[in-house]
């Protein structure tokens, strides 16, 4: 049993270590997500068929150990020592991918999913853990720490999205082989790099600190409970929930409809458009930087615009710009050939569109930022919950896409996000208006 003790010197190695294995595992971690899904595409096209239903459930059950796990490894990780908890993510991480480069098998699939996810849960905690840990002592160290983090995570995806792709095209199943020397380099950055400074307990505290864990446990999750069930929060998390259900369909059933076989829905433009295609990886990857720039482009835009705004105006803004996009895709989606003259104007109508929906994320998390005013005790619990919907809705959306693709291929996507979106736009109606009712209250007390 061993526990932390103050670290008043700040351990430049281990700080650099955590950052540059961060970095790395971010960028094995997408390319196995990356690689992953056109792996399911060849399983399905020269294997075995694979449903959109069926890859939905392989996706998702990614996220069942990084929002059950995160908190519990968190929390081992604060007693029993963060390098173990590090470098285990590479670990879980290496083994996954070197199963999937084995086998098409589909249960042996969804455990590397399984054990993807275990990576995730285990890296982040663990990894924020220590870094806090070593700028205890220097303020503004701890802040330049979190941001290079934050750009070693976000560096580390765009780097693995980019290749990740493209490893495909070249070495197709023999990739994740490849993959797995990434995971073997942030295990030999984290293991070599970082030096934990700890204590052993004398036996006779034991017992206390396990007792003491189980309990601290016990009142985070009473605590969460308490803050999910209040009434600010209640009113606003269906509204956040659906639209992370939204990004879920998405970001994990679209590129199955871009591979898939073309005959099976004829009728559809996009539907199998790269099925064929040598380069597919390469130019999904290409594909996803340039509406990912895009859309940080709106989000940067959209939170200087937060200031003047109310945060609702700018969701449903927002969710405007969700039904503008469906129709602009649902439009592509159905024209005859890819030479038809009408395709520039849609394809830019969308790309437009999309820079409307990028405010909903600001906007969102600026809301949840001002219900913290209400309860100012609980407002890191509340933050919290941001990561939690984030990964509910992740789970969620990836299942429920799966049905809906396999029945309408890209419409049905579309369909089931318009049904949602209109959800999302009744449930910002009603709290816009429940806004500018406490406004017009709070005017009148102060007229008298």
């Amino acid at each position: 049993m061993i526990s932390r003790v103050s670290n008043p010197v700040p351990d430049y190695r281990s700080i650099t270590a955590s950052l540059a294995g961060t970095f790395v595992l971010r960028v094995a971690s997408a390319v196995m997500g990356s690689m992953i899904q056109l792996y399911f595409g060849y399983i399905d096209r020269s294997v075995y068929p694979l449903s959109a239903t069926m890859r939905g459930l392989a996706l998702a059950v990614f996220f069942i150990p990084e929002l059950i796990g995160a908190p519990v490894l968190g929390a081992w990780s604060d007693r029993y020592g963060r390098k173990f908890f590090i470098w285990f993510s590479s670990l879980t991480g290496g083994i996954a991918v070197q199963i999937a480069a084995l086998t098409t098998n589909f249960g042996a699939l969804i455990v590397t999913r399984l054990l993807t996810g275990l990576s995730t849960a285990s890296a982040f905690p663990a990894t924020l853990g220590l870094l806090s840990a070593e700028t205890s002592s220097d303020e503004s160290l701890r802040g330049r720490a979190m941001g290079l983090f934050q750009l070693a995570t976000i560096g580390g995806t765009v780097v693995g999205i980019l290749i990740g792709g493209r490893m495909w095209d070249v070495f197709h199943a023999h990739a994740f082989t490849l993959n797995h020397a990434i995971y073997l380099v942030s295990l030999a950055i984290f293991f070599f790099g970082i030096r934990e400074r700890t204590r052993k307990d004398a036996k006779k505290h034991e017992r206390t600190a396990l007792d003491d864990g189980a309990r601290a446990l016990r009142q985070s999750l009473d605590r969460y409970r308490d803050v999910f069930l209040a009434p600010v929060v209640l009113r606003f998390a269906p509204a956040w929930l659906t639209i992370n259900v939204i990004l879920g369909i998405w970001l994990n059933q679209i590129i199955g409809q871009l591979i898939a076989p073309r005959h099976r829905f004829p009728d559809q433009l996009l539907f199998g458009i790269l099925g064929e295609s040598a380069s597919a990886g390469t130019l999904i990857a290409l594909a996803m930087l340039a509406l990912a720039t895009i859309f940080v482009g709106g989000v940067i835009g959209w939170s200087w615009v937060l200031g003047k705004m109310r945060r609702t105006t700018v969701m449903l803004i927002g969710a405007g710009g969700m039904f503008a996009l469906c129709a602009m895709l649902f439009a592509l989606n159905h024209r005859a050939t890819l030479a038809d003259p009408a395709i520039p104007f849609l394809v830019a109508g969308a790309l437009s569109a999309l820079f409307l929906v990028s405010g909903l994320m600001p906007a969102s998390l600026t809301y949840l930022a001002d219900v913290t005013e209400a309860r100012a005790n609980d407002r890191g619990a509340i933050m919290g919950m941001y990561t939690i919907f984030f990964g509910a809705g992740q789970f969620v959306g990836t299942l429920l896409g799966g049905p809906f693709a396999d029945w309408a291929a890209i419409d049905g996507i579309l369909f089931i996000t318009v049904l949602l979106g209109i959800f999302i736009a009744l449930t910002l109606w009603r709290l816009h208006r429940a806004e500018l009712r406490a406004i017009l209250t709070k005017d009148r007390e102060s007229d008298k």
